[in-house]
């Protein structure tokens, strides 16, 4: 692949997946000040690798892959630096009432955004790839699993989800 060619696709699969990359990096990082350096390592490792992309699979599950990939290897290093923990925004969300105001359904999305950010790293690049709207295969093919493993792992995550938001918020 010529240098224009690989700026060329370079240029098309970051327009094309620039959304789910963030959400990739979001779905990783606690510390959200980490995102842009995260959002970096990925861009970097896509344009080191796509002279290496055989058309095995399609270029977006092999983003995702460099994506996921790349996340795991950049949280794993993060979570090796000490840190100051602060639980007290968990404490400051209160519980939302039967009927939801579109400012109840954002708080409640932030709600599960932060019980998302508890579970471990497979379950929340999982979870983040169900929330992409991907297909089992598609995130079988992501993630190195059989469409079987996938569909009980979500069933898994999102039990834990529930649980999460059932101790930290009220019932649903």
């Amino acid at each position: 692949m010529s240098k224009k060619e690989q700026e060329r696709l370079f240029d098309q699969v970051i327009q094309a997946n620039r959304g789910r990359l963030y959400r990739i990096c979001y779905a990783y990082l606690h510390d959200k000040r980490e995102v842009s350096d995260l959002y970096q390592e990925i861009l970097m490792g896509i344009w080191m690798s796509l002279n290496q992309f055989r058309k095995e699979s399609s270029v977006s599950t092999y983003v995702y892959r460099i994506a996921v990939n790349t996340a795991i290897k950049f949280a794993t290093k993060a979570a090796k630096e000490p840190k100051m923990q602060d639980d007290s925004v968990l404490a400051e969300l209160p519980v939302i009432s039967e009927t939801p105001s579109y400012e109840q359904k954002e708080q409640r999305l932030m709600q599960m955004h932060t019980c998302i950010q508890q579970l471990s790293d497979t379950d929340r690049i999982l979870i983040s790839l169900v929330l992409e709207d991907l297909s089992y295969q598609e995130i079988a093919d992501i993630l190195g699993m059989t469409i079987n493993l996938v569909g009980v792992k979500i069933n898994r995550v999102k039990k834990r989800i529930t649980k999460l938001m059932e101790v930290h918020y009220g019932p649903l």
